[in-house]
């Protein structure tokens, strides 16, 4: 759901494709002027465009969804940071949110309205490691337990090994990110359990499961999807009392320029220096490449 026809409730699911959006001067300066001053300095700060993009889509997604929620006009709107998170500072309906960008996508998940907990990430499966696979697995040794080494290591190629080792990864990060703990260099306490080996496209994948110390925990649900072909995208859903939501999995809507902005007041006067500054930086660097192999 985008916007309309009342409050927001329920689950919200956004992506936007980073990757595809080539800002021009008007489209750039009116998306500085929406966001808050100090996002719009921490945006100033990347070296690359990727990471500007994929930062401001990030901001004007959780406004978007902080006034469809509230009602409250953009400059009346605050985002303060809670446990690592970032929240709505006041609003008397619960508001819980997650936002996470890589490889092409930016991507919201979104409970408004109930008792839910949500974290979200999204993966490149494709993702460049800066070493020969096999390196790059002994590099990572503590991210996964054995359990999850098995089942990737099983794969019948170095592109589907990769791609199961960041679909866990992806797992991972919306569990922790849900539980504001982030990812630690040792992770093999947590593993997860895939019953559904390979993602799609159509169906979302419901009925992988969270090991905690070898005990698996009921109290988590995971919905996983591909955005595309390259990009998985998992959402971690608990809830206040510590039980398994009956949330349905809710498809993500792709959204567009004209949905990121659209209700966001300008709070901000036109800052044409910067937006040259960004406009003159390179789209990205070797670590943006997609390639893992």
């Amino acid at each position: 759901m985008v916007g309309g026809g009342g409050p927001l409730r329920g689950s919200v699911r956004w992506a936007y494709n980073t990757r595809a959006w080539e800002p021009t001067e008007q489209e750039w300066l009116l998306a500085s002027r929406c966001i808050p001053l100090e996002e719009k300095q921490r945006v100033q700060k990347f070296v690359f465009k990727a990471d500007a993009k994929a930062a401001m889509a990030g901001c004007l997604m959780i406004r978007k969804l902080a006034h469809l929620v509230t009602g409250d006009p953009n400059d009346k709107i605050e985002i303060i940071r809670e446990n690592g998170r970032p929240r709505v500072k006041t609003t008397n309906i619960h508001l819980d949110f997650n936002i996470s960008h890589q490889g092409h996508f930016t991507v919201l998940a979104g409970e408004v309205g109930n008792d839910v907990i949500v974290g979200a990430d999204v993966m490149n499966l494709h993702r460049k490691t800066g070493s020969h696979l096999s390196e790059f697995f002994r590099l990572m040794n503590k991210t996964c337990s054995s359990d999850e080494w098995n089942t990737i290591l099983s794969s019948n190629s170095e592109e589907q090994r990769a791609a199961m080792f960041f679909r866990f990864w992806c797992l991972k990060e919306s569990f922790t990110k849900a539980t504001g703990v982030g990812v630690r260099s040792d992770m093999r306490h947590i593993s997860f359990q895939l019953r559904t080996p390979w993602l799609n496209e159509k169906t979302p994948v419901t009925d992988t499961f969270v090991e905690i110390d070898r005990v698996k925990n009921s109290a988590w649900c995971f919905h996983e999807w591909l955005l595309d072909p390259k990009h998985c995208v998992a959402v971690a859903l608990s809830s206040k009392a510590n039980t398994c939501p009956n949330v349905e999995p809710v498809p993500f809507t792709f959204l567009t320029l004209s949905d990121l902005l659209r209700d966001l007041e300008p709070m901000l006067p036109p800052d044409v220096i910067s937006c040259h500054s960004f406009l003159k930086k390179e789209e990205s660097g070797r670590a943006h490449e997609d390639s893992v192999l």
